[in-house]
């Protein structure tokens, strides 16, 4: 027998009312999908959408945790903590109008030191500096050093303490790059200059602002989370790259994942 899609709704919030009193396990693991929807790069005038498969780690150790991303935890009080923490920047469809004829742009991998400081309480939430200083390689066989980006953020958090509970999280801050990063991105060489799209060089510094806000929340054996960012380039020393089509875009993502083990 089918049941009604309102009662299966309520089911599902009553298994995830009744885990809101375990506390969290220190792993997890599954398996899930995430719809993502991301511009080709930052000020690029095409957007890609792809749906993926995606396993589902939580880790939550002294030193080691996997949650939103991977952490080696050097320092940690109540309000502080230094640690190790890597990002993804991922890179759209190939076809973009505005590099036609240019060498493809690969995924980053970011990975470099990050301080949260947290300077006021609320009941069961926070606000937060966080300062990440990030080394950007290339996902591809080479590896190659691009540069480097320094994100200085302030961060509101809610964190879940127990299974059921929500996850948030909002975050807003200028971003700071190499001129390596730069290039990497926004130079044009004289090889790949056109009528339409001049040789240009970039240059470090300010490369605009970014806001973000996550969510995430375990019902019952299933996991759903998702996110949505706005990217903004005024101002930057980069806007004026003929690579630069839209200064200002948003990319978001949501996903589902069946958890089948917890310990």
């Amino acid at each position: 027998m089918r049941l009604p899609v309102s009662l299966t709704l309520t089911l599902l919030l009553l298994a995830g009312n009744a885990m809101a009193q375990e506390p969290l396990p220190k792993l997890e693991l599954g398996i899930g999908a995430l719809a993502i929807s991301i511009p080709d790069y930052r000020g690029s005038s095409d957007s890609s959408f792809y749906l993926l498969p995606i396993p589902y780690i939580k880790y939550r150790g002294d030193h080691v945790r996997v949650d939103d991303g991977a952490q080696g935890i050097f320092f940690e009080s109540e309000d502080l903590s230094l640690s190790l923490s890597s990002n993804l920047a991922l890179a759209g469809d190939e076809d973009t109008p505005e590099r036609k004829g240019m060498d493809d742009v690969d995924p980053l991998l970011e990975i470099g030191p990050t301080i949260n400081y947290r300077f006021h309480r609320f009941r069961h939430s926070g606000l937060w500096l966080e300062l990440p200083l990030r080394f950007a390689y290339t996902l591809d066989s080479d590896f190659d050093r691009v540069g480097e980006v320094f994100e200085p953020r302030l961060s509101w958090r809610k964190p879940a303490t127990r299974l059921g509970e929500w996850k948030l999280r909002f975050n807003i801050g200028p971003l700071f790059a190499s001129k390596d990063y730069h290039d990497y991105f926004y130079s044009v060489g004289s090889e790949d200059a056109t009528r339409s799209r001049p040789a240009y060089e970039a240059d470090s510094g300010y490369s605009g602002y970014r806001s973000q806000f996550s969510y995430s929340k375990r019902i019952g054996s299933y996991w759903l989370g998702g996110f949505i960012r706005y990217d903004n380039l005024h101002g930057s020393v980069i806007e004026d790259s003929p690579l630069v089509s839209e200064k200002e875009s948003w990319m978001g993502g949501v996903a589902l994942a069946w958890v089948f083990y917890q310990k």
